[in-house]
């Protein structure tokens, strides 16, 4: 007796495709995975960049640079540092912390005159937060001149 003509696939071939397409897209899936995971960390860098940059701002204003120098505020703080603040998501999911630093610059002369440069001061903050149990940290710096004695005596602490 004569067969038709074959139609369709055989369950073994079905198979062997089924594997050829899933062996295919474990390395996409993999890599979506991957891509995901890196979008994360640089949304956290982001955010801890922004607070960063959010806390350098307000300690360069003439009020808080005036009150002492050298000076180190821990944040969050109370009393009389209150103003600076992690943002409060940022803050409870990952631990944050951050310490702001003014003090004079170090390592700078005047010009021509060889003179330790007295109206220029060093600003950093540096911003701590956990990840995963892994300890994390990034620090921005700035400088900030006392150009003449004008803008000394416009101070509010002076």
């Amino acid at each position: 007796m004569k067969r038709g003509k074959k139609r369709g696939f055989t369950l073994i071939e079905v198979t062997i495709a089924t594997i050829i397409i899933g062996i295919g897209i474990l390395p996409v899936l993999s890599m979506f995975m991957t891509g995901t995971k890196f979008v994360e960390r640089g949304e956290l860098y982001l955010a801890a960049s922004i607070a960063a940059q959010n806390l350098l701002d307000l300690a360069r204003s003439d009020e808080f640079i005036w009150e002492k120098i050298p000076n180190t505020v821990s944040v969050p703080s109370s009393g009389a540092y209150a103003q600076f603040k992690l943002p409060e998501g940022f803050a409870k999911k990952y631990k944050a912390k951050a310490v702001i630093k003014v003090e004079e610059a170090k390592g700078h002369t005047v010009v021509g005159t060889g003179l330790n440069e007295t109206n220029l001061l060093h600003i950093s903050v540096d911003i701590n937060w956990q990840e995963k149990d892994q300890d994390k940290n990034l620090r921005l710096e700035t400088y900030k001149a006392i150009l003449n004695s004008v803008t000394v005596k416009t101070s509010t602490r002076m």
